[in-house]
Formats: C-alpha cells, structure tokens, sequence
C-alpha cells in the first residue's frame, strides 16, 4: 500500500507512512531514553518539597536537657514549653521563664529539673534548639527558625512555580525555533548544572536565584520531551507510548524520596539527584530531532535519515520515492498555511470569538476553575504529604507512586466510559477521600495515609483525563489558545500550594486537607456540565464546538 501510493504521486503525511512501518526497536530504545529524561525532569518542580521542608525542634532547656544527648520529646515538655493547641506540638522557639529562685530559694540548687521554677505564665524567645531529627534541610543550615519565618520555606515553593510560569512560554518559543530535541538537551544539562549549584549556595538568597533559574531551565523539558516520543511512532501506538512514557515521570519523585531517606542531607542528595542529568548530554549523538518539526524547517534529508531508521529497526526499507512525497506534503501544508484565510488569530481575534459564543466563554471559565483546582490539589498533596503523621520520606514516595496506577487506570476509564464521567467522579472521590482523612482518629495511622493516597489517585486520573477533555472540548481554531489560557490558571494552583503549609501552621493541620477537599467537590459538580466528547469528532469551528455532545 505504501509503494502504490508514493508511486502514484499522491500526497502522503507522517502519520500514513509511520502506519506502515509499525513499532520497531529503535522507537522503543528512543521512548525508552525519552522515559529516563521524564523521569529525571521532575526533580525540579518537587525537590523543594525536601530541601524546604520543616524540621520537628523545640527550644533546649539548659536547667532540664541532657546537653550531650538531648531528646526531642521528653516526658517532661509540657512543664517546660508551651505547646499549639492547634498542631498539638510544642512552639518552635518558646520556652516559660526559668526563675533561679524562689522566695530567695535556689531552684537548681539539688542539680535536677525543678519544674516549679518555670513560669506558665511568663514566656521568653530561645537560641538554642533540640531537634527532632538529624536531616539537615535550609532550616538548619540558613538558620530559618521558628513559626514567623515559615513563610519562606513555603515561598521556596511559589519561586519555583514562578519559574515554570515565565520558563514554560519561553520553551516554548526555543522549541519552535531550534527543535524539541534542542531544548531536551539544553534544559536537562542546565538544570543539572543550576541543580548542583544551588546545593553549594550559603544564603536563603542565593537559594532562592539557583531555585527560580533551575525552574525555568527544566520548565520545557517535559513537553519537548513527550512530544519527541510520541512524534516517532505511529498513531495506532501512541496511547501504549504515551502511557508507559508517562508512567517514568513519578519514578523521579520515588527516587528523590528515597534518596532523601537514605541521605539526610539536601546538599548532598542534590547533588546525587542532579549530577546524572549531565549525561543527557550524550542524547545528542542518538536521539533524532522531531521529524514534524524537522518538516516544518524543509529539513527532509534529516527527516528521511530518521525514518530510515525507523524502517530498518522494523525489518524494513525505505523507499526513495518516499521523500519526494514529503517534500510534496511539506508543500502543500506550507501553502495552506500562507493562504490568507488560514491566517493566525491575532489577540483581538481571539477574544472576540471567545466572546461572542456565551457556551464557549462559560465552558473555559468551568475548565479553567477546573485546572486551577486540579493543581493546587496535586501538588498541595504532595507537599502535605512530608508534614502528615509518620515517616514522611515514605509518605512522599507513596504519595508519587499511587500516579503510575492513576495513569494507566485513568486512560482504562475514558477508553470505556464516558469523559465526563471519568472527569467529574475522580474530582469527586479525590474530595471524599480528603475530606475522610480529617474524619479519622490520629491512632487509625494508616487508614488516614490510605484515604489520603486515594486522593491523590483520584486527582491524578483528574489531571491525566483534563488534558485530553480540554482538547477535545474547543474549536480546532482556537483548540492550543483556550487549551494554553486553561493551563496558565492552572498553574495558579501550583502557585498557591506551597501557601498551604501557613495555613497549617497558622489554623491547624486539618484546614488544607479540608480545603482541598470541598473545591474538589466543587469541580466534581461542575464537571457535569461539561459536553460529553467520547468519539465524537472534533469540532474544527466555534458553531461546531457549541453543539459538541448534542448528538
């Protein structure tokens, strides 16, 4: 078929001839290194929540602590610091004034812990601490002590959210302009190199800069990174690539946990997690370029060199007259493309169509709302998950593996039932289970650590199915301009996450998980007004879009 075709000088795409040649080894060797680098690619929007995260301290009472080995939880605490009532742990630098006597009594005078000698009713700073654990974070390290400094570990979190926001765009116009493979690379080895750099920097500052320029370095990785992958395969396999590709993608979490537990240094596991990333480099001499890219750039001999490749790693050869089929295709898509009618849509443009179609302009607010939602649930989870009851090394790992179920569950579902569904029952059972967490006894540890990685299933099969509803819900002529407006509030959320933690400290551990839970349930709820999509055709015009789901 794919000879008679060329030879009869009918125009042919990449999709038809990768139809033709089928899933061979060198894909599955390039998805398979495409994987790796998604894998590594999310250390930087995560590594925060370790380097950052707070320590279990309380202030060293000299008259009462063993100087040489002080324990962070005595029997005795209660006497001696005052403890929240809303976290049930003791201040962070607070301590009752320590009177040496008493009606002209030495207090100390028989050398042992007179609890008489504190005044309840009289409290005073400390400078002195006894932790409760032996990891060094940039609490110790910068010295960012007590309740009223908190705002900077959480601030870490919303500079690199920051950093994604400004990074992403501008990958975006790098990708376009020297190839999806350029900026894997140079993303991937600068981000190892702004990595390793932050691990020796000696002020919160100087944290901060290397944390803000690694966010905006890696920010592109991830999508340069699945579209090269999925671009090298045929349409028929790009579901399977698509998912086992994105499955490598929590991994990287797993292992930074798991790092960090082995560690207990945030130098140090920086620069184990960071180092390796410099073998991206190597990609270069194996890794193809994005053939449609490469198309778009009349760059044909690189394009059939690559599908050389392909053809021969599937017992196959390509034919010569295929390029002259490209080239006509290239030609073709080129002309269409400077036709007057087929102009880009200016800004103005834009708006008013949005505008002008009341179904439209409602459904981006419900699907931007929804996005909003779906961040800020996300990774608030994985953030709280280091601040909730037990180890919480393992909790993050647990909290970032239950993904890889949620991603292969997730397509299961909106290849059997129907979008909308999918879409507002995970939002929904994302919220039960948050909500249950705080429902539960403190005792009931792990029927609390199983509701709250269920929410975080849920969400992730929420996140995985609002991808492809919001593609398939606009207009081909405004699908990547409402899909982009969608994801940037999206990225509001994961903006906001890292603030939970204040919440936390400020109102008590239960509020954060409470919130996430009602405005998932508010999103489950809206969802349901969304159109239904499942194999429908998708709609090329805004009139087109309006009745999506009518039929």
């Amino acid at each position: 078929m794919l000879y008679q075709e060329v030879n009869s000088g009918e125009i042919m795409d990449l999709d038809e001839i990768l139809s033709n040649f089928g899933l061979g080894s060198y894909q599955v060797t390039v998805c398979a290194l495409m994987g790796l680098v998604l894998m590594y690619s999310n250390i930087s929007p995560l590594s925060y929540a370790i380097t950052a995260s707070d320590l279990k301290y309380r202030c060293e009472i000299p008259q009462c602590d063993d100087i040489e080995n002080p324990i962070y939880d005595p029997v005795w605490l209660n006497r001696v610091v005052p403890f929240n009532e809303k976290t049930i742990e003791p201040y962070k630098c607070l301590k009752y004034h320590y009177q040496p006597t008493i009606n002209g009594t030495d207090t100390s005078a028989n050398g042992t812990c007179n609890f008489k000698a504190f005044d309840e009713n009289s409290k005073e700073r400390c400078n002195k601490w006894v932790f409760g654990e032996t990891e060094r974070t940039i609490v110790n390290d910068f010295g960012i002590m007590c309740e009223e400094n908190k705002w900077k570990l959480s601030m870490v979190g919303t500079i690199n959210s920051i950093g994604q926001f400004v990074g992403i765009p501008l990958a975006g116009f790098i990708s376009d302009k020297y190839g999806r493979k350029f900026i894997l690379i140079i993303g991937s080895v600068s981000s190892a190199i702004l990595g390793t750099a932050r691990s020796f920097t000696t002020d919160y500052y100087s944290f901060l800069l290397f944390e803000l320029l690694d966010s905006m370095a890696s920010s592109g990785v991830y999508a340069a990174t699945f579209v090269l992958g999925l671009e090298l395969v045929s349409p028929k396999s790009r579901v399977t690539v698509s998912t086992l590709m994105g499955c490598f993608y929590p991994m990287g979490a797993v292992i930074m946990g798991f790092a960090a537990y082995m560690i207990l240094d945030w130098r140090i596991m920086l620069r184990v997690l960071y180092l390796p990333g410099l073998l991206i480099l190597g990609y270069a001499w194996y890794v193809p370029e994005s053939m449609r890219w490469l198309q778009t750039q009349n760059r044909i001999e690189e394009m059939a060199n690559v599908l050389s490749k392909v053809a021969k790693s599937n017992g196959k050869t390509l034919p010569s007259s295929v390029k002259e089929a490209l080239i006509a295709n290239t030609k073709a898509n080129s002309d269409a493309t400077n036709s007057p009618d087929e102009s880009q849509l200016s800004c103005t443009k834009l708006m008013s169509k949005i505008f002008s179609s009341k179904e439209i302009f409602l459904r981006l607010v419900n699907c931007s709302f929804c996005w909003t939602t779906i961040t800020l649930v996300y990774y608030g989870l994985s953030l709280t998950s280091v601040e909730f009851s037990g180890n919480k090394y393992l909790n993050f790992m647990l909290v970032n593996i239950v993904e890889v179920p949620a991603f292969l569950t997730s397509w299961y579902f909106m290849e059997h039932y129907s979008r909308r569904n999918t879409q507002a029952f995970s939002f929904l059972f994302s919220g039960i289970g948050c909500i249950m967490v705080n429902l539960i006894p403190t005792h009931y540890l792990w029927v609390k650590l199983t509701l709250f990685l269920s929410s975080k299933y849920a969400i992730t099969m929420a996140f995985n199915t609002m991808y492809v509803f919001t593609a398939e819900m606009f207009p081909t002529e405004l699908r990547m301009s409402l899909f982009g407006i969608a994801s940037m509030f999206g990225r509001m959320g994961s903006m906001f996450a890292p603030q939970m933690t204040l919440l936390s400290a400020y109102f008590g551990p239960y509020i954060p998980i409470l919130l996430f839970g009602i405005i998932s349930f508010m999103a489950g709820a809206l969802a349901f007004l969304f159109p239904e999509t499942k194999d429908q055709k998708l709609p090329d015009t805004v009139k087109q879009a309006e009745f999506v789901g009518e039929v």
